[in-house]
């Protein structure tokens, strides 16, 4: 199981990478929600990789 926190920062992480994103498309007037969600999805999917590792190193 997720402890909140974890799951606080996953959040916390989806967020400012999809932020950065979208901010770094948007400076070169090429903004496309689909690299924007695909950059999101990558942040997510390796926040729940180190979560996973860590949750299972204390167990």
């Amino acid at each position: 199981m997720v402890d909140a926190k974890y799951i606080g920062l996953i959040v916390l992480a989806v967020f400012s990478g999809s932020m950065l994103v979208y901010t770094w498309l948007s400076l070169y007037d090429r903004y496309d929600p689909s690299v924007v969600f695909y950059a999101a999805l990558l942040i997510f999917s390796f926040s729940m990789m180190l979560v996973r590792a860590k949750t299972a190193q204390i167990n």
